[in-house]
């Protein structure tokens, strides 16, 4: 797992949440969608948790230049925005979109749920 995020406090809340649930491995984080490329190349994770807002590139473009490089993780786009659409993320090329305001439990299910390809979880795309 692979979590990118631009606040500092959210990337090491989330990176503890997910660190301390059963499977589940965080390689690496990154603060803004720039970095994901070359952090996917070197660390190769499985899933990308991706901020959508964020300065420098947001997680839309990220995960489109992700997909542009033919790299392999899916993608869960995590957000506060309410109004991103999820055709819009899909489009994208992303497997997930998640609201910020989800429970650490729901979001390790998701997780699970776009690592296995169930598509089972609600937030599924």
């Amino acid at each position: 797992m692979l979590v990118v995020d631009d606040h500092p406090m959210v990337r090491t809340a989330v990176s503890e949440t997910l660190s301390n649930a059963d499977g589940v491995a965080v390689v690496g984080e990154c603060e803004n969608g720039s970095l994901v490329v070359d952090a996917v190349a070197r660390l190769r994770p499985d899933v990308v948790l991706m901020d959508l807002s964020m300065p420098v590139m947001n997680g839309l473009a990220a995960t489109e230049a992700l997909r542009a490089a033919e790299l392999p993780p899916l993608v869960v786009v995590f957000t506060a925005d309410g109004s991103v659409e999820r055709h819009t993320v899909a489009a994208a090329g992303g497997d997930a979109l998640l609201p910020k305001s989800a429970r650490g439990d729901a979001l390790v299910r998701c997780l699970r749920s776009v690592a296995v390809g169930c598509g089972c979880c609600p937030y599924c795309l």
